[in-house]
């Protein structure tokens, strides 16, 4: 779709532009979970708040396994003129591989998703160097605008990762998803 037959607000402080009109999807779902937004009405609105610069950034999302983090940033990127997407695993392997990952993830026109920070009971020190760096990059080239996504409640991220990037995590909005889990409906 063309930025021309989309209407965009722009924010000028970080640069993130949101797409008022549906768009189709550009992540492939790996589980058969409606991707719904009108089901996550409070989220949507948190997020849509934040975008207006009505909130702080970053967001961090977290909730029980299955409860539908993922697939509500899935729709958070429909809305997104630009994105980047993430999760860990894949995080550490563009450090350990030197991707050009990095080189996107400081891009300040683009809003960065890092997702199942909170998949690992244990955290290993390239987890959290990972994790670190990512932050490091938000917060000095784009303002800390970013989705983050737990398993593990606010108060447990300082004990698995330190106070020092529990603090750049949770800086901002933090937003608990509820409900059951939505793989085995």
């Amino acid at each position: 779709m063309e930025n021309s037959q989309a209407a965009e607000c722009s924010i000028p402080r970080h640069g993130l532009a949101i797409v008022e009109c549906c768009r189709r999807p550009r992540i492939r779902m790996r589980h058969k979970v409606p991707r719904d937004p009108s089901r996550i009405p409070e989220l949507m609105a948190t997020f849509h708040a934040l975008c207006k610069g009505k909130r702080l950034w970053p967001l961090f999302i977290h909730g029980d396994p299955g409860v539908g983090k993922s697939v509500a940033t899935y729709c958070m990127t429909d809305v997104l003129a630009d994105y980047i997407y993430t999760d860990l695993d894949e995080l550490c392997e563009a450090l350990v591989t030197r991707s050009d990952k990095w080189r996107h993830i400081q891009d300040p026109d683009k809003c960065a998703i890092l997702d199942e920070i909170g998949g690992r009971d244990v955290v290993s020190s390239v987890d959290a160097d990972a994790v670190k760096k990512f932050l490091d990059l938000r917060e000095n080239y784009a303002n800390r605008v970013g989705i983050y996504v737990s398993n593990h409640s606010p108060d447990a991220i300082p004990e698995l990762y330190g106070h020092r990037i529990a603090s750049r995590l949770l800086c901002g909005t933090v937003f608990h998803m509820a409900g059951r889990d939505q793989r085995k409906s």
